[in-house]
């Protein structure tokens, strides 16, 4: 894979944390993109903000990029090529991978610097 293009979706994500007793929450279900992770020490949540109630644990003001193409699972060194790229730039981020590609999450106040060392290191991103 020569050139990874990213797809900025629309819309601001927050994490959230829940106890890991939680339900899945049918908040999180109304969101167009959401990822649900448990383990013996909590129920994470990642979906729109709008859907979040304020009475939950989040970190809000994400923003979501989606590598537009399925990646072999096989493939190496896909994540270090973008995540150098943002760490070099003082960007932290989050990864979400699925079956079929990755998703970063990175914070708004820093969407700008993001996309601008993303297309440094030779990466396409479509807004």
């Amino acid at each position: 894979m020569n050139q990874l293009t990213f797809i900025l979706a629309e819309g601001i994500f927050s994490l959230c944390r829940l106890a890991p007793e939680d339900a899945i929450p049918s908040w999180a279900l109304s969101s167009d993109f959401y990822t649900i992770s448990k383990t013996r020490d909590e129920l994470s949540v990642v979906c729109e903000s709008q859907y979040v109630p304020a009475i939950v644990k989040q970190d809000g003001d994400w923003r979501l990029l989606k590598i537009a193409a399925v990646l072999d699972l096989s493939l190496t060194d896909i994540t270090a090529k973008f995540s150098t790229a943002l760490a070099n730039a003082g960007v932290n981020l989050c990864v979400i991978a699925t079956y079929e590609t990755d998703y970063i999450l990175v914070k708004q106040e820093k969407l700008q610097t993001a996309i601008t060392a993303l297309q440094d290191a030779g990466l396409i991103v479509q807004q």
